[in-house]
């Protein structure tokens, strides 16, 4: 059983971003490191706290793990500035900084464009927002 990752419930299968559990895990984790090295506001450690969390769900319960966009703690005043920053947090994840920070080799033809795709999963949410 693995996980998804969509914008909301109503989500074309399409967008979702469907990974196995050990993929999740390095997935969350290249996200959250590169998360530490970037300076962050509140709402944006919120944001980092919840894939956090994710990623103990998904060492607790493997195949729980997915989740939908906008169901994080986005803050309206500043969904801008974090959907913003998650995207940068997103390119950052891919850079070879980051990359060797873990202790095993990533299959980045796998993971690569996940997190590509999660960064147009955020572009998307900032559009439908602008509605």
């Amino acid at each position: 059983m693995g996980n998804i990752i969509q914008l909301s419930k109503s989500s074309p299968t399409s967008e979702w971003i469907d990974m196995s559990n050990q993929g999740t895990d390095c997935f969350l984790e290249l996200l959250i490191m590169a998360a530490n090295d970037l300076e962050k506001t509140n709402h944006q450690e919120k944001l980092i706290s919840f894939l956090k969390d994710q990623k103990d769900i998904n060492d607790i319960a493997p195949g729980t793990a997915g989740f939908k966009l906008d169901e994080m703690p986005w803050c309206d005043e500043t969904l801008i500035d974090d959907a913003s920053f998650l995207i940068c947090v997103t390119k950052e994840a891919q850079s070879e900084s980051v990359l060797s920070k873990l202790p095993y080799k990533v299959n980045t033809e796998i993971v690569f464009p996940w997190l590509k795709q999660f960064a147009v999963l955020i572009e998307l949410m900032i559009t439908a927002s602008e509605r």
